[in-house]
């Protein structure tokens, strides 16, 4: 499994290369490809996301788009991706206090984390992701209770919310 992860981490880096070119965001997109390999691996694995590796994920991030901006000077999409980072995880945290048995906290941080990268990509980018994150993670939750015949049944969205996003952010 950590052959097939690292190698979805190469092919992705290197689309992320095709895609942003030697833009300074190549390095949030590695770092997002890497750290999501890792955080969808465990999420599978254990049925987890570690709020360190999901911290990890959020701080390495915010270092390498801090670094785009103070190089591109864009510090517009750093408050913007900041500021959509903060809302989405608090309305993130909203929706897990509403219903606690739906969502983990994982998932919770998860979504700001996410929030931070497509941020970057500006108002648009940042609703495409999101709906591409939870519209496939919906179809994932959906196969996963027809198939278990089960309407409560419990899977690890990780996967299929960093997937999402990170098809969201090559096409924004």
């Amino acid at each position: 499994m950590f052959a097939v992860v690292s190698t979805a981490t190469a092919t992705l880096c290197l689309a992320g290369w095709f895609r942003f070119g030697t833009a300074p965001v190549l390095l949030a997109w590695c770092w997002a490809c890497a750290l999501g390999g890792g955080l969808a691996l465990t999420d599978l694995r254990c049925r987890r996301l570690p709020f360190p590796l999901v911290a990890a994920f959020a701080g390495g991030g915010m270092v390498a788009l801090l670094g785009a901006a103070v190089i591109e000077e864009r510090w517009s999409q750093l408050g913007f991706a900041c500021g959509a980072a903060v809302a989405v995880f608090a309305l993130a945290a909203l929706v897990q206090a509403w219903a606690p048995n739906h969502t983990g906290g994982g998932d919770t941080a998860l979504y700001g984390a996410l929030a931070l990268y497509l941020g970057w990509f500006g108002l648009d980018g940042l609703l495409r992701g999101l709906l591409m994150a939870s519209g496939l993670t919906a179809v994932v939750a959906l196969v996963v209770a027809v198939c278990s015949r089960r309407m409560n049944s419990q899977f690890p969205a990780g996967p299929s919310l960093l997937a999402g996003a990170l098809v969201a952010m090559l096409f924004s």
